[in-house]
């Protein structure tokens, strides 16, 4: 109706949105299943495959954006009823901003990452309005028209840049990568923990499963240790491990060993 590059950027960038809040909404309910004969770890790893999923069409998105933005320059610009595009581009970065915060901290609060990606977003959707809004009124009041293609094709840019984050998230997290902060912090206390109680440990592993953290460590303990003891620091170590991490939703397994173990057992 306006011919606006930006605004077909913002309308592009919600329409990818709705398909993408489905995909969420339907990983969300499977995020929240339990453990089955299947999933003895549960089904929070398709977090990632929705956070995957939203990056790639946000990344689509953008390239249509751009091609779009980039075909306009090339064949001629004009630009018509602008007005009223900029009120209702502007009506819907509002709505977009409180819901968008809304949804972060939500999902932070929750330890959801499906919700927290999906509030983010939203945030996409306020600054590409915020862009839209500021470059119709530039070209509006400038006369000079190429500036909308232009705002178009650096909105779409950004928006390129965060569907590259959710995809470089969701990769991150299939691969069992590990959280430097809380590995950090884990070590930390454990360290501390060995060293009060005279023990030792070692393959020390972490990975993040959505949002949860688990931990296995080998634990090491004197030889003549009574098992009923040396379990009674397993869990400890573990409850200070949990506790330095400040996840109390924590995976945390613990292998006992002897301090002497022979070498065909390493």
């Amino acid at each position: 109706m306006t011919g606006s590059s930006v605004i077909f950027s913002d309308a592009a960038e919600s329409v990818v949105h709705i398909i993408a809040v489905w995909f969420a909404w339907y990983a969300l309910r499977v995020t929240e299943r339990p453990p089955d004969a299947e999933h003895h770890y549960g089904h929070e790893k398709i977090s990632f495959v929705s956070a995957g999923v939203e990056g790639s069409l946000i990344c689509i998105a953008a390239v249509v954006i751009i091609v779009s933005a980039v075909t306009k320059l090339v064949v001629g610009i004009q630009l018509e009823r602008l007005e009223l595009g900029t009120i209702i581009t502007a009506g819907a970065g509002l709505v977009n901003t409180a819901l968008g915060v809304f949804l972060v901290r939500t999902g932070r609060k929750s330890q959801s990452l499906v919700v927290e990606a999906n509030g983010r977003h939203v945030l996409t959707d306020a600054w590409t309005s915020a862009g839209a809004v500021g470059g119709l009124l530039l070209a509006n009041y400038t006369g000079i028209l190429w500036i909308d293609p232009v705002m178009a094709i650096l909105f779409a840019a950004n928006i390129m840049r965060e569907g590259l984050r959710l995809v470089t998230t969701s990769v991150n997290g299939l691969m069992d990568r590990s959280d430097e902060a809380l590995e950090s912090a884990a070590r930390v206390a454990l360290d501390a923990f060995v060293a009060d109680n005279n023990l030792s440990y070692h393959r020390f592993r972490l990975r993040m499963v959505g949002l949860k953290p688990f931990v296995d460590f080998h634990l090491q303990f004197p030889d003549t240790m009574p098992m009923n003891e040396a379990h009674a620091l397993a869990t400890d170590a573990e409850e200070a491990v949990r506790s330095a991490m400040r996840r109390k939703e924590a995976e945390i397994f613990t292998h006992l060993e002897p301090t002497t173990v022979p070498e065909d057992h390493t």
